[in-house]
C-alpha cells in the first residue's frame, strides 16, 4: 500500500472514491500529488460536515403560533353599588342582589356574583352599620367544617366553612367586626371544587380589597 492510499483510507468512504479518481487523473502529471490529494481531501471533508450541520439545523422543531401557549388577557372588572357600599367584581360575572337593606327601603346590604361556569360565586354583605346575613345560614343540607376565631386591636375575626352534604360545593366566609364601631361586614366564596377556588383566586382577592363602605 502506498502513503497516498494510506492518507486516502483515513477518509470517509464517499470522500475516498472522489479521492481516488483525482489521484488516477493527477499522478502522473503531478510531482506532489499526495500533497494534492491530501488538501482537496480535507476541503471535502469539512465541506460534508457543514453540509450535514446546517441539514441537522434544520431539521430542528420550530414553535409555530400554534403551539405557543394562549395568552391570557387581564381581568377586566364592573362596579356594583349596594345600598351602603360600592365594590368591583369580574365583568364576565352575573351580580344579583341578595339580602333587603334593613336600613334603605329601596337598596340591598348583600349581593352574589356567579361566574361564567357557575362554579364559583362570590358573596359581600356591607350593611350601613351592623347587621345579620341571614342569606348565608347554614341549610339541613349543609353542615360547618371548619371555623376560626381571632381579635386584633378592636376588630374581631371569625372565618368558617360550610359543606354540602353530598360535597358538591363549599361555602367559606370572613366575617369582620369593629368591636367599638358596631361595624361589620362579610365576605364569601362558594366553589365546587379547591382547583376552581384556586382559578379565580386573584379575582377574588381583587373582589375584596375594592370595597367601599358607606355611612350616609
Amino acid at each position: 500500500m502506498t502513503a497516498t492510499e494510506k492518507h486516502i483510507n483515513c477518509f470517509p468512504k464517499d470522500v475516498q472514491e472522489i479521492l481516488r479518481r483525482i489521484r488516477t487523473i493527477f499522478l502522473e502529471e503531478v510531482p506532489d500529488a499526495t500533497k494534492i490529494i491530501m488538501v482537496v481531501g480535507l476541503f471535502i471533508f469539512t465541506s460534508c460536515q457543514k453540509t450535514e450541520a446546517v441539514k441537522e439545523q434544520n431539521t430542528e422543531p420550530t414553535r409555530t403560533e400554534e403551539s405557543l401557549p394562549p395568552v391570557q388577557k387581564p381581568t377586566t372588572y364592573k362596579q356594583f353599588s349596594g345600598a351602603w357600599f360600592d365594590i368591583e367584581y369580574p365583568s364576565n360575572f352575573k351580580a344579583e342582589n341578595s339580602q333587603k337593606s334593613s336600613t334603605n327601603s329601596e337598596g340591598f346590604d348583600s349581593a352574589v356574583f356567579t361566574s361564567p361556569d357557575g362554579k364559583v360565586q362570590f358573596y359581600v354583605f356591607s350593611p350601613q352599620w351592623s347587621g345579620n346575613p341571614l342569606d348565608i345560614k347554614v341549610t339541613s343540607c349543609e353542615k360547618i367544617i371548619e371555623t376560626s376565631q381571632q381579635k386584633e386591636n378592636d376588630i374581631f375575626v371569625k372565618r368558617w366553612t360550610v359543606a354540602a352534604d353530598d360535597g358538591t360545593y363549599f361555602r367559606s366566609y370572613e366575617e369582620t367586626a369593629e368591636t367599638l364601631s358596631n361595624i361589620n361586614k362579610v365576605f364569601g366564596i362558594k366553589y365546587a371544587s379547591k382547583a376552581d377556588l384556586e382559578k379565580y383566586r386573584e379575582e377574588y382577592l381583587h373582589f375584596k380589597k375594592s370595597l367601599k363602605q358607606y355611612a350616609d
